[in-house]
């Protein structure tokens, strides 16, 4: 008799774990109180970069593997995947750390733009190949195609894992749920707020930590963000703080200022100092929460410790 998986959760956490999970004989659930595109995976800014991983030895494997799962997918256009090239710049006067991110790259993959070419003001910039997972597309495909592997989605809220005692294994993949479900107050939100322009695909992904600023160019609209607002709950943004993340955008490309402002949004990143990935000793529970700003970066290389796990429970 094939086993029962219980998948808390549609974001891409869950949805990476059962993509994982549905090549193998399991009959799998997902469960969630609500499903692309009303889930902060959709609002995602979802370029490959480990963010606030990078102390996380774990992430670099984690990291690489997702790279090759999207290398691999970006292959198919109707994913909504594709390898961009990614500017990543370091100002002057700032402290050059250690690039420990580089670590999570494959080789070849990155190289260092000749300074004769840096605006003035700049110490430093990498030029990276990157995926960009446009979460509009990619989310709604994966659903789809869990869909047409017998994979069954209900909108339910689970706030105990009592009620699904039914299911042999239970995969939590609930993100900032997990503070009530798990008792677990280590993971907190995380707002990000960014601005939509008007698109133009044929420009760059553009990362400055220091400023900060990114600008991502989906087909849907053109990403410039953004924040990182610590404990902040409330998934709304600020008219102040938009103008301010388009003037730092406008100041780097003054010629940002054509395209038109067509939105904002916000989301909340389910950030924990330790992404939890481990099977819960005495218990059916694998959890797979708390990736904050890496969740699309790190979620096929823990989906793929996640079926690991449920492996050695067979």
């Amino acid at each position: 008799m094939r086993k029962k998986i219980a998948i808390i959760g549609a974001g891409i956490s869950g949805l990476s774990s059962a993509y994982l999970l549905s090549e193998k004989n399991y009959d799998i659930t997902v469960l969630a109180k609500s499903f692309s595109p009303n889930i902060t995976s959709n609002r995602a800014a979802a370029f490959w970069f480990p963010y606030h991983i990078r102390n996380d030895k774990r992430g670099i494997n984690w990291a690489k593997t997702s790279y090759t799962f999207y290398e691999k997918l970006a292959e198919n256009a109707s994913t909504g995947i594709s390898i961009k090239t990614l500017t990543k710049v370091l100002r002057e006067g700032v402290e050059e750390e250690e690039p420990i991110w580089i670590d999570f790259l494959p080789k070849a993959t990155c190289k260092i733009i000749p300074k004769k070419d840096l605006q003035p003001g700049f110490k430093k910039a990498y030029e990276v190949l990157v995926p960009l997972i446009e979460t509009q597309i990619f989310l709604p495909y994966l659903r789809q195609f869990l869909t047409n592997k017998n994979i069954v989605f209900k909108e339910r809220v689970i706030d105990n894992f009592n009620q699904l005692s039914s299911f042999d294994i239970i995969i939590n993949c609930s993100a900032l749920g997990a503070r009530e479900l798990c008792n677990d107050e280590t993971v907190v939100p995380v707002r990000g707020q960014v601005a939509l322009l008007e698109t133009d695909t044929t420009r760059p992904i553009y990362l400055d930590n220091e400023m900060p600023l990114y600008i991502v160019p989906r087909k849907d609209a053109m990403i410039v963000g953004g924040t990182y607002e610590e404990n902040i709950f409330k998934e709304e943004t600020q008219p102040a703080t938009i103008e301010k993340i388009l003037n730092n955008a406008y100041s780097v490309f003054p010629e940002l200022k054509q395209q038109k402002v067509i939105g904002n949004w916000a989301g909340l990143r389910p950030y924990r100092n330790n992404v939890r990935v481990e099977h819960e000793v005495g218990t059916n529970i694998i959890h797979n929460y708390g990736h904050g700003g890496s969740g699309f970066t790190l979620a096929f290389g823990c989906a793929e410790e996640v079926m690991h796990l449920v492996e050695k429970l067979n």
